[in-house]
């Protein structure tokens, strides 16, 4: 009995780290594009983890992230975006979110705070906020989120090139199927990052010499 005990125990633990580590869900081996999800132990949707190399300087990806208003054009599902307030490294960002049939659209206010360290990396930490005020004439009958953050890192390997990453957790709220959100999760990071690919290569931003 006392060794049955002991292989059951061990059992567990190995399953209780199996659930920590990330599984590759997608990858694009032509845009070295990779995306992992993990399941989440205090809810039943999963989290992302996501991440490319790109042959561009740090500060010619960091000039699209900060570029608020064409996030529609490059994240997944963004329709629509509206700059509510702006500080030195902290922003706060009116957000539109469209689902695909027949859920209704989703909207946030995201808060942003930028960390740029010693080391060269910049780090974008975004939460939702629960109760921020949004300006009546944008205001529409949607559902909002409240349980949403993600992470952007970005780390100089050479002048020319960046390493991007990026991490993610929500909930869609109004009763969206575990099943069908943990199946999808790994489609929006990874259009993301390929749409990012592509900004990158505009010229406004490129830092004239």
């Amino acid at each position: 009995m006392p060794y049955f005990f002991v292989l059951c125990l061990l059992f567990l633990q190995s399953v209780a780290l199996a659930n920590d580590e990330w599984e590759l869900a997608k990858q694009d081996k032509e845009r070295n594009i990779q995306v992992y999800t993990r399941p989440q132990v205090d809810s039943p949707y999963h989290e992302f983890r996501a991440q490319t190399l790109v042959e561009q300087p740090l500060n010619t990806v960091w000039a699209v992230l900060v570029d608020i208003n064409a996030w529609p054009q490059w994240l997944a599902r963004i329709k629509q975006v509206k700059i509510l307030k702006k500080e030195p490294e902290k922003t706060w960002v009116y957000v539109v979110y469209k689902l695909p049939y027949p859920f209704v659209e989703r909207d946030m206010v995201l808060y942003s705070h930028v960390q740029k360290l010693a080391n060269g990396q910049i780090v974008v930490q975004t939460q939702a906020l629960e109760h921020y005020p949004v300006p009546k004439e944008i205001q529409a009958k949607r559902i909002r989120l409240t349980e949403f953050k993600s992470t952007w890192r970005l780390s100089p390997l050479s002048p020319t090139m960046t390493k991007v990453e990026l991490w993610g957790s929500g909930n869609p709220e109004s009763f969206v199927p575990a099943m069908i959100f943990n199946y999808n999760l790994a489609d929006e990071p990874l259009q993301s990052l390929k749409q990012l690919r592509k900004m990158i290569l505009r010229p406004q931003y490129h830092r004239k010499k």
